[in-house]
């Protein structure tokens, strides 16, 4: 006889959408070992379907699909391809109400708006719907299947606004949690004492998998190590949010005895693609992405060669999102395929983002992801178009911002004052200083925060 907790589980997820996210889940993982040739041809089905319609349904692309010859007299050219303008995040922007779906045949998706903090520094909106939401969920649980059966005990090692904002969960996400097997620790909070309490909080669970910001779970390791302390091997390790280096994942797998793999992805395209136990690369899921990686003169780079990349969705019909300049850096595999057997073509690497750690007296680890997620997530309602955050000291933060409209921005200014002093202390001095512009690395890359005390 199945647990109590199995039984309710599958009777929420026939209610609540989650029978449909293990379907999504087991179509991937039929398609997991089949042939690079095999998939790609899905692949090229799925971006036909989405160019058709976003040149149907998509005020913005009909004339930019048929300026770049992708769409000539109704029928598709994917050799043309390369020639569709790129989207970037200021072109999102500005022509965001022509990039939503007119068709009203799609409303019965539930859209909604999302907002991501942006690997630029500049908070980005965008549509995203239901079922978009469900094959999403279903992509990253089978990543999670590159290490073991999925649903099983798990923990999450990850940012909570809501335990920043009101103090705790409430009971509706605390049966989510329970009856899903996953338990949560924020990594909003890692003071010294918490993260002694996290440690006796894996011992005790045993968890078969973690998920974590990539920093979030090296800073937990160095804790663990520094402090001489034991802490349960999982089957493995999902990191993400974070660029994996090597000797981070060096440090994390010796201190848990495990595994750690390494998931890209973002707010605007969900999971693109995850590392395998081989270690050979990052697997694209190209059923659902078009992944390009270019140089400066949007030229494919040649292997082992470091680009920007763009991605288009191929399953976001209420706001498709073509050749997107997503923000980050990748370097193009050697190998397309791995030794593993997936038909998934490899990454090699992502360096992806800059970002510091910021550190209190008191030892607490504050990682980017707070920073970005309060100020260019949770509370930004198109307030600020960029922002860089800078620790002058321990007790001094400077906040430079873009200021895209007035009105509203002393309460928002507040709610994120108010939220780093929860989690850095009431005597830390944040200033707000207004500028024209946030430059860039010469690299290309943006820092989203800067901490001087890694210089003194």
């Amino acid at each position: 006889m199945k647990p109590l907790r199995t039984i309710i589980l599958n009777f929420l997820f026939f209610l609540r959408s989650g029978k449909r996210i293990l379907s999504e889940m087991k179509f991937y993982q039929k398609y997991e070992y089949k042939s690079l040739k095999e998939n790609l041809e899905i692949q090229e089905i799925n971006l036909k379907n989405i160019l058709y319609y976003s040149w149907l349904h998509i005020p913005y692309y009909k004339n930019v699909l048929e300026d770049s010859n992708v769409i000539i007299d109704g029928e598709i050219h994917l050799e043309n391809f390369h020639k569709i303008k790129i989207l970037d995040k200021e072109t999102l922007h500005n022509n965001f109400e022509s990039l939503i779906t007119t068709d009203k045949n799609h409303y019965n998706r539930k859209m909604y708006t999302n907002t991501s903090g942006g690997s630029t520094g500049e908070p980005t909106k965008f549509i995203q719907d239901h079922k978009y939401r469900i094959i999403e969920t279903a992509v990253k649980w089978f990543y999670f299947t590159f290490l073991t059966d999925f649903p099983c005990k798990h923990i999450t090692l990850w940012g909570s606004e809501k335990d920043i904002i009101k103090g705790k969960f409430n009971i509706k996400r605390h049966l989510v949690t329970f009856l899903q097997q996953k338990s949560i620790l924020n990594s909003f909070r890692m003071t010294e004492e918490n993260m002694y309490k996290y440690v006796q909080f894996i011992n005790k669970k045993k968890p078969k998998l973690i998920e974590s910001y990539t920093q979030a779970i090296y800073s937990l390791s160095i804790f663990i190590k520094n402090n001489n302390l034991r802490v349960f091997s999982p089957i493995g390790i999902v990191t993400s949010a974070g660029t994996l280096f090597p000797f981070m994942k060096e440090l994390i797998e010796d201190v848990f005895k495990c595994p750690v793999l390494n998931r890209y992805g973002s707010r605007e395209v969900g999971d693109i693609a995850c590392s395998c136990t081989k270690n050979q690369g990052l697997h694209v899921n190209i059923l659902n992405n078009f992944v390009e990686i270019l140089d400066d003169n949007l030229k494919p780079v040649k292997p082992g060669e470091t680009g920007k990349i763009y991605v288009t969705k191929l399953t976001n019909f209420s706001m498709p999102l073509i050749r997107y300049q997503i923000g980050d850096i990748g370097v193009q595999a050697e190998n397309n395929t791995c030794s593993c057997g997936r038909g998934f073509p490899l990454i090699k690497f992502i360096e992806g983002r800059e970002m510091s750690v910021f550190k209190t007296k008191s030892g607490t680890i504050i990682p980017a992801e707070f920073f970005i997620h309060f100020i260019g997530v949770v509370y930004n309602e198109g307030i600020i178009s960029k922002f860089q955050v800078i620790q002058d000291d321990f007790d001094e933060i400077t906040i430079k911002y873009i200021l895209e409209k007035s009105d509203g921005f002393d309460l928002y200014k507040n709610q994120i004052s108010k939220s780093i002093h929860k989690v850095m202390g009431d005597n830390v001095k944040i200033t707000w200083e207004q500028v024209d512009n946030i430059p860039f690395l010469p690299s290309g890359k943006y820092l989203y925060t800067i901490s001087k005390l890694d210089k003194k």
